[in-house]
């Protein structure tokens, strides 16, 4: 059973789960329906602009609505947890049918069908960015169905394609655009959905490695691979879609659409069909014919061994292209770790280009090119490929290093991420700073099980922590090596690239709406970082006053929706960064007002809905016939009590003892609650006719009663005097009287 419990949801089961979210079955109760509820990690939420971007962007994806997109009904969040509830599909997803095997025909249909939908989302501004297998799932009508717009991106904004050094995407199936950190528009969902195409068509993906490094080379600089002879036709379809340059894929999803159609339908153009056939529309036709036998063909395609070529000039200039494109971009930096790293890549790119096309009797000087700069050129290249490796080595362990229990395994992973991130970049600081922080979990986990009786897992946490430092077994000494390192890095830096490079961070920060978090990476620890270096730097003391400026706006807009956690955050940003600011105390003082308000309200709502709930309940209670039954014996023996003054004694049969049994079924009956006050009013009744009667003993008696069951009473002082005058009244009356005579 899972602990998440998000209102208007009864959750069945967990469908699956991933780095940042799970996906649960659930019903939505209030239309008694099946539904997919993707539930984010809460360790998501850490950053304060999450929550706020998370609903706004969710909201924005759930307006698409289009047969080939899974509907999104519900966006929210609740104790923390931000959820999406959306359309159910339970068949299976496009990457198990094609590990069973498809039929081309299948696999056209799905093209066109995605390719559909994606223009639909791209003309609502809607850029995919995650196309792959996984995402395609099918209705009941076996229709491709697009899903998970987790991380779309809006093609008019400024977002990155990286995140807090997190490449966004699947590797496998990115384009080379989206490998780069370029700007994207459709193309390069276009660019993914060519790689599913290849995907069904071979049953494996064109570019793969051992990581992401690997694969965004490969998607940058292999030509697309060739399909079999028995395949071929597909060959013009596949090469369009994969082209390298988006200008050369087709422009929208609506155009490979329609393409696809007229493929399916039989009709090949002299365009498409230049790399099938012959250059007579008679053999074009008659090749067409015999390869939609073929293509129609129902059995389902297997694996085809791929021939992956790479087409140059005789001149070897096809190599040289693709070896500055790698390498030409950054200058020398990173030349004087050369001897690492070289060797390998001048090894990939010779896997890569094939031997040189040169003449056995040409010399060695000119069979290679003298480009200038190639040794900075390859420097470039594997600084490129140490970043990208560096972005997804980071990612893996900080998704895994935040978890409260991390198994030996896991824990085993996350240190030799960083270890793996510290051999591409000695100096990396997020690398140098977790990895102690990774050390320490470790040995706290190691502890924790040695405590607790479990010395295997406590050698199995101890390994993990041997296997990548053996060397530093006390975390003081990383500590240290990680503040060295930190002062050695920013020694090493040049003070005005560094201020620009602060100044440019800080931008970026203000524009993605992080003015004060999250910690270390928002706009003001950036403009701060450059006023240490430079004090009184008028771009940065300006840049500060701006961000004071939009909290007080934001908090401000915040107050005026009563969204309370915005403005709270906004307003603690402010004590902390500008407590002197004139317009805090009216903001702190507005934002109580608002809280309060809140707070009543909710109470007033429960309170009223706890006297609804018992009101129900009373009246289902009384709808009971022998309830009935049984209330109106006893208001028949408390009055039968009552008119023989039997009002409080004896115990248990008695007028106040019947009415309190009623209360004690309905405490709001009228009748009960009236005759316990007719109880009261004949015992205060009964003492002042004893009053009057000067029966002291009697009016003690009855005020003793009164005392006993109503000792709230206010006329028991009152009529306990009168009971106290009585002995007065009686020796007066005594001493009037007359001395009897004697005869």
């Amino acid at each position: 059973m899972s602990v998440i419990n998000i209102p208007g949801y009864k959750i069945i089961k967990t469908l699956g789960v991933g780095g940042q979210a799970t996906v649960y079955l659930a019903i939505q109760q209030g239309f008694d329906r099946e539904i997919a509820l993707k539930v984010m990690s809460p360790a998501l939420a850490a950053d304060p602009s999450f929550g706020e971007r998370f609903i706004r962007e969710a909201k924005i994806v759930a307006k698409l609505r289009h047969p080939g997109i899974v509907t999104v009904f519900d966006v929210g969040e609740h104790d923390g947890f931000y959820y999406l509830a959306m359309e159910y599909l339970p068949e299976t997803d496009l990457r198990q049918r094609i590990t069973q095997g498809m039929k081309a025909k299948d696999a056209l249909q799905v093209i066109e069908q995605v390719a559909r939908a994606l223009h639909y989302a791209h003309e609502q501004g809607y850029i995919h960015r995650d196309v792959k297998s996984e995402n395609i799932l099918f209705n009941d009508h076996n229709e491709a169905v697009l899903t998970d717009f987790g991380i779309a991106k809006a093609s008019n904004s400024s977002t990155q394609m990286t995140q807090q050094g997190k490449l966004i995407g699947t590797p496998q199936y990115m384009s080379p655009e989206q490998c780069r950190g370029r700007t994207l528009d459709g193309r390069a969902d276009i660019y993914s959905l060519g790689i599913i195409l290849y995907e069904m068509l071979t049953q494996e993906v064109p570019f793969d490695g051992e990581d992401s490094v690997a694969v965004c080379l490969q998607h940058v600089t292999k030509p697309v691979p060739k399909l079999s002879a028995r395949q071929q036709h597909y060959q013009w379809l596949l090469d369009k879609m994969l082209a390298k340059k988006a200008a050369d894929r087709f422009d929208s999803g609506l155009q490979l659409a329609d393409e696809v159609a007229r493929f399916l339908a039989g009709d090949i153009s002299l365009s498409q069909a230049k790399t099938v056939v012959g250059d007579s529309d008679q053999s074009l036709r008659a090749e067409r014919d015999n390869n939609f036998q073929d293509f129609f063909n129902d059995e389902p395609i297997a694996a085809e061994a791929r021939t992956p070529t790479i087409t140059e000039s005789s001149d070897g200039k096809g190599k040289w292209w693709v070896m500055l494109l790698l390498l030409g971009g950054l200058g020398g930096l990173g030349y004087w770790q050369q001897d690492k790293w070289l060797p390998s890549a001048k090894q990939w790119l010779a896997e890569m280009t094939g031997p040189a096309a040169t003449t056995p009797t040409e010399p060695e000087s000119k069979a290679q090119p003298n480009v200038a700069g190639a040794e900075p050129a390859d420097a470039d290249a594997e600084q490129i490929a140490r970043k990208a490796q560096i972005a997804k080595l980071i990612a893996e362990a900080d998704s895994l290093l935040p978890l409260p229990e991390l198994s030996p395994e896991q824990m085993g992973l996350v240190l030799q991420n960083y270890s793996r991130v510290l051999l591409l970049q000695d100096d990396h600081p997020k690398a140098t700073a977790a990895q102690p922080q990774a050390i320490a979990k470790a040995v706290s986990l190691a502890k924790q099980q040695l405590s607790e009786g479990n010395p295997e897992r406590f050698n199995a946490y101890r390994e993990a922590i041997a296997s990548v430092a053996p060397e530093h077994p006390v975390l003081a000494d990383l500590d240290r090596f990680a503040n060295d390192l930190t002062a050695q890095q920013q020694a090493q830096s040049a003070e005005l690239a560094q201020i620009q490079t602060y100044l440019t961070q800080a931008d970026d920060a203000a524009q993605r709406g992080d003015l004060a978090a999250p910690e270390e990476n928002n706009a003001w620890y950036w403009y701060s970082q450059v006023l240490l270096i430079t004090p009184n730097h008028e771009a940065a003391m300006r840049g500060r006053q701006q961000v004071v400026d939009q909290l007080v706006s934001r908090a401000q807009s915040a107050l005026i929706n009563q969204q309370l956690t915005t403005a709270k955050t906004a307003i603690n940003h402010l004590l902390t960064l500008a407590p002197q600011n004139e317009e805090l105390p009216a903001l702190e003082s507005r934002y109580r007002e608002i809280a309060s308000e809140i707070e009543q309200r909710e109470k007033l709502a429960q309170q009223a809905a706890a006297r609804k709930k018992a009101e129900q309940e009373r009246q289902q209670m009384l709808a009971d016939p022998l309830t009935q039954l049984k209330i109106q014996s006893k208001l028949d023996s408390a009055r039968s009590a009552y008119t023989e003054l039997r009002l409080v004694t004896p115990e248990g049969d008695n007028a106040l003892a019947k009415y309190r049994e009623v209360l004690a079924i309905d405490a709001a009956h009228a009748q009960a609650l009236e005759g316990v006050k007719l109880v009261q009013q004949k015992l205060v009744e009964q003492i002042r006719t004893a009053v009057q009667n000067s029966d002291k003993a009697e009016a003690t008696a009855w005020l003793a009663k009164l005392k006993a069951f109503f000792p709230d009473h206010p006329d028991i002082p009152v009529l306990a005097q009168q009971i106290e005058e009585l002995d007065i009244i009686l020796e007066v009356e005594v001493k009037d009287e007359p001395a009897a005579v004697s005869i």
